[in-house]
């Protein structure tokens, strides 16, 4: 069997709008036959968690250009 694991999202900067206003959501995550990435957890989010406006936190399959995404207090775009 697989082990969920409870993931939690902050979203700050005006970015909390767009989901009605909560900054913080922790949330288990489905299993599925293939591991997590980026891509799959970002339509994750924009399906189950993202309320208003969903152009203007994604753009085709990424976040908007000048939305910073840490992972582990790290910048994606470095990892």
């Amino acid at each position: 069997s697989k082990i969920s694991v409870v993931h939690c999202f902050y979203f700050r900067g005006g970015a909390e709008l767009l989901f009605d206003g909560v900054k913080k959501h922790q949330v288990t995550l489905p299993c599925q036959p293939e591991p997590w990435d980026i891509r799959n957890l970002l339509k994750w989010i924009k399906q189950n968690l993202l309320k208003e406006r969903p152009e203007l936190f994604m753009q085709g399959e990424s976040v908007r250009p000048g939305i910073l995404v840490l992972i582990n207090d790290a910048d994606w775009e470095l990892m």
